[in-house]
């Protein structure tokens, strides 16, 4: 059993408090547990493990409020660290795992595009119009087909805007 004097060397030395007044504090709040004695001398007698316990809380407090972690919780977060890291892991190679199979399909495209006979997209062709159409004819279409696809006029606005990027473009 330790005095109130060796528990305040022991905490001085430990970095925590060098004053008896405040040990006694500690003691009348509860946080350090100890036993009144009937001797005057003496007022409070603690048990070594009981202020091993407090000077690792003092210490564990001290920490967290300089380093701004709980290590109390500190286990936990880790694990919950680690399963983080694990799961992008698993999403890293689900992502490469993906982008081999666009690789492929783009190869794949390629090579059909390569192999067809039909000639290469044209607007002409995409509006139906003759190969040999001029620009006015292709011109009048498109603006037919804008004029249908216009929101004032109950058509898709992103269809729109994506056929009108393609006329202004297209130069036609």
């Amino acid at each position: 059993m330790l005095s109130v004097k060796e528990v305040t060397v022991q905490l001085k030395v430990a970095g925590i408090t060098d004053s008896e007044q405040i040990v006694i504090r500690w003691i009348l709040e509860g946080k350090i547990k100890a036993k009144r004695t009937k001797n005057l001398n003496i007022d409070y007698l603690i048990k070594p493990a009981d202020l091993a316990a407090f000077i690792l809380k003092m210490l564990i407090e001290k920490k967290s409020k300089q380093f701004g972690v709980d290590y109390q919780n500190w286990e936990k977060t880790f694990h919950e660290n680690q399963k983080l890291k694990e799961e992008i892991e698993e999403l890293k190679s689900i992502i490469r795992i993906e982008q081999s199979k666009v690789r492929g399909l783009k190869k794949m495209l390629t090579a059909e595009y390569a192999l067809s006979e039909s000639p290469p997209f044209t607007y002409s062709a995409f509006l139906g119009l003759d190969p040999d159409a001029d620009k006015a004819l292709i011109k009048k279409e498109f603006k037919k087909l804008l004029k249908a696809l216009h929101p004032d006029r109950g058509g898709d606005e992103r269809l729109f805007k994506v056929f009108y990027e393609q006329y202004r473009k297209s130069g036609v």
